[in-house]
């Protein structure tokens, strides 16, 4: 689940397998179906609203719980916050923040400006607060729930038993330097994390007139991998640099496999990036398992700018490959070197490959083995990394661009491609500029400058659009949309369970607009139960500051005959939430066909021995 900032509020999205959780598991009924980020009374407060009802055939409720006001309820001593540190050249660790471990551990910092970030208000002279609570400004929430059954990821399935009741957390970044773990059935903080990257910067803020820092982990990623033998639960983050307040960009780790444990989390690994290896922290840092001769070996991945000229070896942009299993204390070398995967030195169009990457998105089979990375760039370009074989020395010259957007590409936004298909022929779809384009990237698909993917137009109707395909004529597998409003630029998009597509956007008068459609066409399609497809209208105008998510309510369907497939039936239904109201905004009817066990897409064998 994700949210992402705006001036008065925050579009918010989720995964439709978000209603399969909200039905299910220890916490049923009680989960948010998203969240809503709003400012505060001061330009670095902030809240943060959870979305939901236990009935969707009730009249909605729209907020279960707001962060701020249970963090104002708290005691200062009662709050485990906690930072990072490496003293003297010391085993790294977390250590709580406290005036006396900080001063004895870092050397800095003072007694009032440590008690102001853990929340005592009574210091006079301080910068003002309404709510404990700072502002997002951008960050988006994350829920890691318990792990997922995954057929096919070895010894997984008895770590999925052992965790399978674990409370769900509502990751969250604030403008504090802050990183906070809320309980997601009732929006008590269990904990919060303070980077050590941004301490010395987060000590200062608390007075007047000083910038503050940026959330730490505004796209928070969270992923199972494999730790020296044993399975865990990881946060990946990325920390962006700010010039007014001054920090590096920087990446931490952060393991959250048993959030009721003595330590809520435990900190894997914090690097800052230097002019040798020029980390970069936009969009979402991602984990890949790659092959070696012991199995797989899991490496987090980020995107590295240009070298700055004044470092002897140049070298492009590309993706950085950090190992997992770096102990805290240990140096970036040996069998912990960070491996890099620099750009190509031609682009789609044969010229200089000079652009920066904005994000990046890991395809993975059903082991958990990755195969490559697909990156865009500010650009409109898609690059696919190869990762299979990424542990070989060197550089690697498979990298190649897939496709480049056909309109001039303007400062593209974070957003990570999504990854949908199969993974021998993902279809890979991503925005930049007022363009989406979805690309497909198999075998018999051509170079990116032979690729003639179908246009998809639209229509304006019943106060949106209806988004159909152009037919006829030659055109590969895949689709392109030029969004139909002046400056419409895409904001968020994430896939929604069966098979479509809801993406948000913006143009420059601040109104925004969502879209629901098929992921393989990019048309506004709603499906009957017998498969007909009907093409309806999208793309509505929301509320002012409105949050917008999605849910998934099935209907009956038609159960498999002997010999043949059944259907399943959803309703889909896209709600914008304001301040006291949530409103559905479009429903769409989808159908997926079915075997004889209700599965789909599972490649054996599946193996549960030893990792």
């Amino acid at each position: 689940m994700t949210c992402l900032a705006a001036r008065c509020a925050f579009v918010c999205l989720v995964l439709a397998v978000a209603a399969a959780c909200h039905a299910a598991g220890s916490e049923a009924g009680r989960l948010p179906l998203a969240y809503r980020t709003a400012n505060g009374a001061y330009p670095w407060t902030g809240r943060l609203f959870a979305i939901g009802w236990q009935d969707l055939t009730q009249a909605p409720s729209p907020d279960l719980w707001e962060a701020g006001d249970r963090l104002d309820r708290r005691t200062v001593p009662s709050r485990r916050i906690f930072t990072y540190a490496a003293p003297d050249g010391g085993s790294a660790r977390a250590i709580p923040l406290q005036w006396d471990a900080v001063t004895e551990a870092l050397h800095i910092g003072d007694n009032a400006s440590v008690d102001w970030l853990r929340g005592d208000q009574t210091r006079p002279g301080l910068r003002p607060r309404d709510t404990r609570l700072a502002n997002a400004a951008g960050a988006r929430v994350r829920v890691v729930a318990p792990p997922a059954w995954s057929p096919g990821k070895a010894g997984h399935a008895g770590f999925r038993l052992r965790y399978s009741l674990r409370r769900h957390l509502a990751w969250h970044g604030t403008v504090d330097g802050l990183l906070h773990a809320f309980d997601a059935a009732t929006g008590e903080e269990r904990a919060a994390y303070l980077p050590g990257a941004l301490l010395p910067y987060a000590i200062a803020m608390p007075a007047p007139g000083t910038p503050t820092v940026p959330p730490p982990c505004p796209r928070p990623e969270a992923q199972d991998v494999t730790l020296r033998g044993e399975w865990r639960t990881v946060l990946l983050c990325g920390v962006p640099a700010n010039a007014a307040a001054g920090n590096p960009a920087a990446a931490f780790v952060l393991d959250v496999t048993d959030p009721d444990g003595q330590m809520p989390f435990v900190p894997i690994w914090e690097i800052a990036a230097t002019n040798a290896l020029p980390l970069a922290a936009r969009g979402p840092v991602r984990a890949a398992g790659i092959r070696g001769p012991d199995g797989l070996r899991w490496f987090a991945v980020g995107i590295v700018d240009a070298s700055p000229n004044d470092v002897v070896n140049v070298a492009r942009a590309g993706l950085a490959l950090l190992p997992l299993d770096k102990p805290a204390g240990a140096a970036w070398a040996g069998q912990y070197a960070i491996r890099t995967l620099p750009l190509p030195e031609r682009d789609c169009l044969g010229g200089p490959a000079a652009g920066q990457l904005v994000a990046v998105s890991v395809l993975s089979d059903l082991t958990g083995a990755a195969l490559a990375a697909y990156a865009t760039d500010d650009a409109g370009q898609l690059w696919r990394f190869p990762l299979a074989d990424a542990r070989q020395a060197g550089a690697n010259p498979a990298t190649a661009c897939l496709y480049r957007m056909r309109v001039s590409a303007q400062p593209a936004r974070e957003e990570a491609p999504v990854l949908l298909g199969s993974p021998t022929a993902p279809l890979v779809i991503y925005g930049a500029g007022n363009e989406l384009a979805a690309v497909p990237d198999g075998p018999a698909t051509r170079s990116a400058t032979a690729r003639t993917p179908r246009q998809v137009t639209a229509e304006v109707a019943d106060n949106g659009h209806i988004l159909r395909a152009t037919s006829g004529g030659a055109q590969d597998p895949g689709w392109r949309l030029t969004l139909p409003h002046a400056g419409e630029q895409l904001v968020e998009i994430e896939p929604v369970f069966p098979g479509y597509l809801l993406f948000v956007t913006r143009t420059p008068d601040g109104a925004q607009r969502s879209y629901l459609v098929l992921a393989a066409t990019g048309e506004s399609v709603a499906q009957r139960s017998t498969g007909e497809r009907l093409l309806v209208a999208t793309g509505q105008l929301l509320p002012p500051g409105a949050s917008v998510f999605a849910t998934r309510t099935e209907l009956p369907g038609t159960p498999a005959q002997p010999g043949g497939t059944g259907r399943q039936a959803f309703a889909l239904s896209v709600w914008a939430a304001t301040g006291n109201a949530v409103t559905q905004i479009a429903q769409t009817l989808a159908t997926r066909r079915t075997g004889r066990l209700r599965w789909r897409e599972i490649v054996g064998p599946a193996r549960e021995d030893a990792p």
